[in-house]
Formats: structure tokens, sequence, C-alpha cells
């Protein structure tokens, strides 16, 4: 059985599209970006965390899948929106740029 470490419900909406069995695992990780750390190796860390977060609240012989995803511009981490109109304002900051995911 996999189980998905992960809070994401398009995560799980995928996983259901192909057919996959899982089981949510509910885990707790700092997805605070630390000081200098880049997009690539936040993203990496925070997913890992995730993983390692979900095998240890298991038995040893369970298969974790975990991920993150983030949304980058020149840069800089945006994060999660707090409210409607900070998700309106990213998108206006994204409108019409390349970045990336």
């Amino acid at each position: 059985m996999l189980h998905l470490a992960s809070r994401s419900p398009r995560r799980a909406e995928l996983l259901r599209l192909i057919g996959v069995d899982f089981v949510l695992v509910d885990v707790e990780v700092d997805e605070g970006q630390h000081a200098g750390e880049a997009p690539a190796a936040y993203v990496r860390r925070v997913a890992e965390d995730k993983a390692r977060a979900g095998a240890a609240a298991l038995p040893s012989d369970a298969v974790v899948l975990a991920a993150d995803t983030t949304v980058c511009l020149d840069g800089e981490i945006l994060g999660k929106p707090l409210d409607a109109d900070d998700a309106r304002r990213m998108l206006a900051r994204l409108s019409g740029r390349t970045h990336e995911v």
C-alpha cells in the first residue's frame, strides 16, 4: 500500500485518476525557507522531510510518497497566499511573466 505524505488535494486527485490506491499520512514539517536557501534546495528539503516524517510514523516496510511544489518568480519563492487578496496580488505579479514551478 502506498502512503501519501501530503495535504495536497491535487496530488491525491492525480493518484486517484491513475488508479493508485493510497492512504494519506498527515505529517508536520517546517515549510519555512531557510536563510540563503535556493528554491530548488528548499523544495527538495521539504519533500524529503515529508517523506522522512511519513516513514517515521509507519512500519519500516511502508512505501511513502512525498512531494512539494512552489512557485518561484525572479528567484523569490512566493509561498502559499495568506488570503484572497494575497492570492490576487501574487497572480498579478505572475501575469504575463515567466516563472518556475
